[in-house]
C-alpha cells in the first residue's frame, strides 16, 4: 500500500505535474490499475482540476485554513488505500510538513518526492526541506525529481546548481552534497509538449500513450471521407500527440517508475 507525498516550498517546480504525469500513474500500475485516490492541499491553486479527463484518479481537493492539519493528515494518510498528496507552496508546504511531523504521520509515507527545476532557489528549497524531513527522525525515503529536463543539455549541466559542477571549470559544490548518500535518489523528467498538450486535454501521457484507439486508421478515414478539415487537422494533431506520449512514457516514465520501485524495495 503506497502512499506518496509531493513536497517542495519554491512555487512552479512542476509538483502538480509531477504528481499527476509520473506518481499517479506509477502508482495506478502497481495498483493493479485500480483509481489512485489523489489529495491536493493548497489554499490557492485548484490544479487537479486541469486533469479533469483523467480515469486514473479519484480527486479530492483539501482546503488549507488553519495551521493546523494533524487531524485531517491523520485521518487520510491511515486510509487503507494507494495515494499520491500533492501540496502546494509556500505556508502550505510549511503548515503541511510540520503537521505530518507532528502528528507522527511521516512515518506512515513511504515516499517524499522533491521536485526542483534548475533555479538556486529551487535548490535551496528542495535542500531545506530535505533538512526539515531529517531532523524529525524520521527514516522516510526521499527522491528528487529534476523537473523541465531539456534532452538536448548534460543533465549535470543544466542542473549544476544543485549536482555540482561535475566539468571542472568553477569547482562549484552541488546542493546534493548535503544530502546523505542513501538519500541522493534523483532522476528526470524531460520538459516535452507532450506534458502540456495533455494537460489541455485534461489528461495524462501515460493515459494517451495507452489510449485504446487507432488513430491511424480514424485520420487515414477521415481523410477518405473528406471530412471537416479542422476534424481532420485534429486526429492529426492527435496520432503525433499519441507517438510523443509513447516515446516518452517509455524513455522517461517507465524508467522513473523502476527507480521509485527499487527505492521502495529497500530495507
Amino acid at each position: 500500500m503506497s502512499k506518496i507525498v509531493v513536497l517542495n516550498a519554491k512555487g512552479g517546480v512542476g509538483k502538480s505535474t509531477i504528481s499527476m504525469q509520473v506518481i499517479v500513474p506509477y502508482l495506478y500500475t502497481r495498483n493493479g490499475n485500480r483509481v489512485v485516490n489523489y489529495y491536493e492541499f493548497d489554499d490557492e491553486n485548484e490544479d487537479s482540476k486541469s486533469f479533469i479527463n483523467s480515469k486514473l484518479v479519484n480527486s479530492k481537493q483539501m482546503k488549507v485554513s488553519d495551521k493546523n492539519l494533524r487531524d485531517p493528515i491523520t485521518d487520510i494518510v491511515l486510509r487503507e488505500e494507494f495515494m499520491c498528496i500533492d501540496v502546494g507552496a509556500n505556508k502550505t508546504t510549511t503548515y503541511f510538513v510540520s503537521s505530518l511531523i507532528d502528528s507522527g504521520m511521516i512515518d506512515a509515507i513511504d515516499l517524499i518526492v522533491i521536485p526542483l527545476s534548475d533555479g538556486e532557489l529551487d535548490a535551496i528549497n528542495a535542500i531545506e526541506l530535505y533538512y526539515k524531513i531529517k531532523e524529525s527522525g524520521s527514516n522516510v525515503k526521499i527522491i528528487f525529481i529534476l523537473n523541465r529536463y531539456n534532452e538536448l543539455r548534460a543533465v549535470d549541466s543544466q542542473f549544476d546548481i544543485f549536482l555540482g559542477d561535475k566539468r571542472g571549470f568553477f569547482d562549484t559544490q552541488g546542493f546534493i552534497e548535503n544530502v546523505l548518500e542513501k538519500d541522493r535518489n534523483y532522476v528526470t523528467l524531460a520538459d516535452s509538449d507532450a506534458i502540456k498538450y495533455c494537460r489541455s486535454f485534461g489528461t495524462t501521457v501515460w493515459e494517451l500513450a495507452h489510449l485504446d484507439r487507432d488513430l491511424s486508421a480514424q485520420l487515414r478515414d477521415a481523410i477518405k471521407e473528406k471530412r471537416d478539415k479542422q476534424e481532420i487537422k485534429l486526429l492529426s494533431f492527435k496520432r503525433a500527440l499519441k507517438g510523443d506520449c509513447e516515446l516518452l512514457t517509455t524513455k522517461n516514465l517507465e524508467p522513473i517508475f523502476e527507480r521509485i520501485d527499487n527505492i521502495l524495495s529497500r530495507d
